[in-house]
């Protein structure tokens, strides 16, 4: 294996989710578990060779009992961040691995959907706020940058949050700050609930800035996206997987042009020959296309993110409980939990799913 070769994984862990009903106490106590195993997950992956490796979104797994216990929020997620930051951060030092991993954290009064670089000594390199939150996630304060971090012997890396990647701007940001690997940290893929549009958002954000993208995903289908758009590892729906592949970070750039191999390196190329000058709409709040677009008004944020918080709480509760029906021969009972899931929540994961339940069952 060439120096310059380094294997990077995307970490796949299983559902493990603290339930809205657990106490404090208990939710601390589920916290603690999680992190065992999910240490176990990156022990795993260092087995393997792999020199740095990254969690999807929601990595402890709390956004369920953060929906349902807004009032102790703040305190849960400061202990929840010291005990990640802690137990993953051993993980890291004894295996000399640098470590992402990703879940709210509350920094003063504001909440943030936060990112976490760990180095391979244990200790923080660096954090990333999501840029892109979601109108459900409107209790989260927005980030402001696409910072990109020096990790010894990887290289320039950055990282975004599942909708975020639907924004090109993002992973452009991160390109044009330097970064050569960038690590997708998901609990939703693109965001976008269907796979074939994910897997193009993936591959699109990869070729078009000539970098390599790791999608960790809890959902199932990580991988490892070579800088022009090539699938180099894919993982399917298995739970605790370790999605690797082996990269050059200054490397894979390389493709035809009309100069004879005279701009070999298209990254460079494609930023030497930016016209910045031409972009300024880029930067408009308001541009002329959101006059003409046909948008669905949304009652107020407040109502947006109460229907993630009951999507994340009774609604999954709901869902899950249809889901063991069926596995149970509860046919009518699950069909008619479904059709009322489907009706309420739309385009939300629970209705999109609910919906291929039905198509499963067929008519009745």
């Amino acid at each position: 294996m060439p120096m310059s070769t380094i294997r990077v994984a995307a970490l796949q862990p299983k559902r493990r989710t603290l339930s809205f009903k657990l106490s404090y106490p208990e939710a601390l106590e589920q916290v603690r578990r999680n992190l065992d195993e999910l240490a176990g997950l990156a022990e795993a992956a260092a087995r393997q060779g792999c020199q740095i490796a990254a969690f999807p979104e929601d990595t402890l797994g709390t956004l369920e009992w953060e929906a349902g216990n807004p009032g102790q929020l703040h305190a849960f997620l400061r202990k929840a961040e010291s005990l990640m930051l802690e137990r993953l951060g051993a993980v890291a030092a004894q295996h000399q691995m640098p470590l992402a991993c990703c879940n709210d954290c509350a920094e003063g009064p504001d909440i943030y959907n936060t990112a976490i670089l760990l180095g391979a000594n244990g200790r923080e390199i660096g954090r990333y706020h999501k840029v892109q939150p979601t109108l459900g996630e409107s209790s989260r304060k927005r980030g402001t940058s696409f910072p990109v971090f020096a990790v010894p012997g990887i290289g320039t890396v950055g990282m975004c949050i599942c909708y975020d990647i639907l924004f090109p701007e993002t992973t452009r940001a991160l390109a044009l700050a330097g970064a050569d690997l960038v690590f997708h940290l998901t609990l939703g893929g693109a965001s976008m609930g269907i796979p074939e549009a994910d897997l193009a958002a993936f591959r699109t954000r990869a070729s078009e800035n000539f970098i390599y993208l790791v999608v960790a995903f809890r959902g199932g289908g990580s991988m490892v996206i070579g800088p022009k758009g090539e699938i180099l590892a894919e993982g399917g729906r298995e739970p605790d997987a370790v999605v690797a592949a082996d990269i050059d970070p200054a490397g894979g750039r390389e493709a035809g042009d009309s100069l004879g191999g005279l701009t070999a390196d298209f990254r460079a190329r494609l930023f030497r020959e930016r016209n910045p000058a031409a972009y300024a709409i880029l930067t408009d709040p308001h541009p002329p296309a959101l006059d003409k677009l046909r948008d669905i008004p949304v009652p107020s944020i407040e109502v947006a993110a109460a229907l993630m918080a009951e999507g994340l709480t009774t609604g999954a509760e709901a869902f899950y409980e249809a889901d063991r029906w069926l596995s149970e021969g509860q046919t009518e009972a699950a069909r008619q939990r479904f059709e009322e899931l489907a009706a309420h929540f739309g385009t939300a994961w629970i209705g999109r799913v609910s919906r291929e339940r039905l198509e499963k069952l067929g008519p009745r």
